[in-house]
């Protein structure tokens, strides 16, 4: 009745429907995941766009339009905590709220808007636009990830957190493979009318969903916990405002805690520039080195950098030109320095802070022969509530994904032992500074971690290929008709 309505309306209208089907995007994910609404919001930003073309054919500035007022409605409500973390940082910094609470979710949502124009370009009558319009959105996600250092928070795939059966499918496609599947089957299920074709085309797609289903349920039902190795280790889990990370009294809290016999894991940057004493210790500090300053973890005489700095947070974009203006009233340009390929030992796969929600990043630091994931962050920066939830839910799906073990040490997030399944299996309690002590189980064999985004390419031709055949096909009946 909706769509059928905005067939009497001007384009502002499908504008602010596209913001506000962002704005309820957002319920899909941490920390309401309403169960399979990211289904229903894709399918009908599916139908929408239909809609538009039967009303103005394709429109490249209509479109547009739609896409960035569905990306900003969806980021800018879900995105929101990031500002948390210039009131924690203080000062004049506070002033720029309106950058990140407007400019960001913009910013991000131009993604959707350019999507868009490639959708406005294959967009027809025939079913083509199906498969088009999911591979438009899987291959913005990727770019999204990568471009301007990359930011892949919240893809479509976070929206199945809530199901631990649905995210099993990680370890067969990853999350642009997960994604895939997402929006396929939106589009294929909200495609339905009252013919045959489009009937069986609708049952397709619950059909996938039903088989994404069932793969996590045997998966799961056939795990086997099992250990190999008697490595006890320690996950510490701190409560400390970022003004008091490094008074000496917070040192003690987190010495007390340390275990002289167990791997004790201290979150990101808790030492400072001074590295806490003792045997079987990885920990977060501050290396310095000549000039500079890096985000680094310390193990057994081994070091790693984090190579994936945030920005804004950790270096400065375009410092040279701000040391130049006004701004540098408001900034300090000084930047860590980005971390080099270093040795550490295969075993574990380091990953500091947001490095964990880059799986290209996990991909790169896995050697062969790795056992465990390590994260350890700061996440006092973000408030207690969705920017950590958000996080955690991130970094777990790397776990199956890897079909690895997680470990992650937390200063004001979340902290425990996540099963290679993607399950917490222990966890420190919530807002306190506390411990626990957990066993290591082992990994198990993922296609994922094989081929990684190799799967992805592969889905994306072959989507292509089914939506020009489909095209072909269509226009061949048309003519005969």
């Amino acid at each position: 009745m909706l769509l059928k309505l905005l067939q009497l309306q001007s384009q502002k209208y499908f504008f602010a429907i596209s913001f506000f089907l962002g704005i309820f995007l957002s319920l899909g994910f941490d920390p309401f995941n309403v169960p399979f609404l990211s289904l229903l919001v894709i399918g009908l930003l599916f139908k929408l766009n239909n809609q538009f073309y039967l009303k103005y054919s394709n429109s490249y500035k209509g479109f547009f339009l739609i896409g960035l007022a569905f990306g900003f409605g969806f980021f800018i409500s879900s995105t929101y905590w990031i500002s948390n973390a210039l009131f924690v940082y203080g000062g004049n910094i506070k002033y720029f709220l309106p950058f990140s609470i407007i400019l960001l979710p913009l910013t991000l949502g131009v993604f959707y808007g350019i999507m868009q124009i490639f959708n406005c370009y294959f967009w027809s009558n025939s079913n083509a636009k199906i498969f088009y319009f999911t591979t438009s959105w899987v291959i913005f996600e990727i770019l999204r990830s990568h471009i301007f250092t990359g930011l892949p928070w919240n893809l479509i795939c976070y929206s199945w957190s809530w199901s631990p059966h649905f995210i099993q499918s990680l370890s067969l496609l990853g999350p642009y493979g997960l994604g895939i599947i997402s929006v396929l089957c939106s589009c294929l299920i909200f495609s339905f009318r009252f013919k045959l074709l489009d009937s069986i085309i609708s049952i397709s797609g619950i059909l996938i969903l039903v088989l994404v289903y069932l793969y996590g349920f045997e998966r799961i039902e056939n795990y086997k916990e099992t250990y190999s190795s008697n490595i006890d280790v320690r996950i510490i889990g701190t409560n400390i405002n970022q003004k008091d990370k490094w008074l000496e009294s917070t040192r003690s809290i987190v010495n007390e805690m340390h275990s002289e016999n167990n791997l004790t894991i201290i979150p990101e940057t808790m030492a400072g520039l001074k590295k806490f004493k003792g045997d079987n210790l990885l920990q977060g500090y501050l290396r310095k080195e000549g000039g500079k300053y890096y985000n680094s973890i310390a193990y057994n005489g081994f070091t790693y950098d984090k190579k994936h700095l945030v920005p804004f947070g950790e270096f400065i974009p375009f410092s040279n030109f701000i040391d130049k203006t006004f701004l540098s009233n408001y900034f300090d340009t000084t930047s860590l320095s980005k971390g080099e390929n270093k040795d550490f030992p295969s075993i574990i796969v380091p990953l500091i802070c947001y490095e964990g929600i880059f799986p290209h990043i996990v991909g790169s630091n896995r050697k062969t022969g790795a056992k465990l994931l390590v994260n350890i962050t700061n996440d006092s920066w973000f408030g207690e509530n969705t920017g950590p939830k958000q996080h955690f839910t991130h970094v777990r799906f790397r776990a199956i994904e890897e079909g690895l073990p997680l470990v992650r040490s937390s200063n004001m997030g979340f902290s425990g032992l996540v099963s290679p399944l993607g399950k917490v299996l222990n966890q420190v309690a919530n807002k306190s500074n506390s411990y626990v002590d957990v066993k290591i189980p082992n990994g198990v064999e993922t296609i994922y971690s094989k081929y990684r985004i190799k799967i992805i390419y592969f889905l994306i031709v072959l989507l292509l290929i089914i939506g020009y055949f489909t095209e072909i096909l269509f226009l061949k009946n048309k003519k005969v008709l």
